[in-house]
């Protein structure tokens, strides 16, 4: 399949979908996230109206790099240019949902960690 894609790529360098649905099988089936990243930037660059392909690169940069306010920069734009498309709001509504989570958790897990630092000492005996 891959052989494929590069053959398509080769063949329609600026071919947003086939940039995006070969970004994704770098994403998905290969694992190779940089490679990834490029194909979904190359698919943004040939089409920026591509809501999609925005989504795909915002979660591609969450997942990866853990980068909040980058990930949501995309995932806004993707809304912006696809408002009515149920798998670009799908997409935002999941990640905000996962960085609200990870956001709360990070926010307990400083709490407890405050909460232990001022702790009283008891002496052992």
């Amino acid at each position: 399949m891959g052989d494929h894609y590069r053959e398509l790529v080769k063949s329609n360098p600026t071919d947003s979908l086939i940039l995006r649905n070969y970004g994704k099988f770098l994403h998905e089936v290969e694992k190779d996230t940089v490679r990834a990243e490029e194909y979904y930037g190359r698919a943004i660059l040939a089409n920026p109206g591509d809501g999609e392909v925005l989504c795909l690169y915002g979660n591609l940069i969450w997942m990866t790099q853990r980068d909040g306010d980058r990930a949501k920069a995309y995932f806004d734009q993707a809304v912006h240019v696809s408002p009515n498309d149920s798998t670009v709001l799908a997409s935002y509504a999941r990640f905000m949902w996962e960085s609200e989570v990870e956001e709360e958790d990070e926010e307990e897990e400083g709490i407890n960690n405050k909460a232990q630092m001022s702790a009283p000492l008891v002496a052992a005996f």
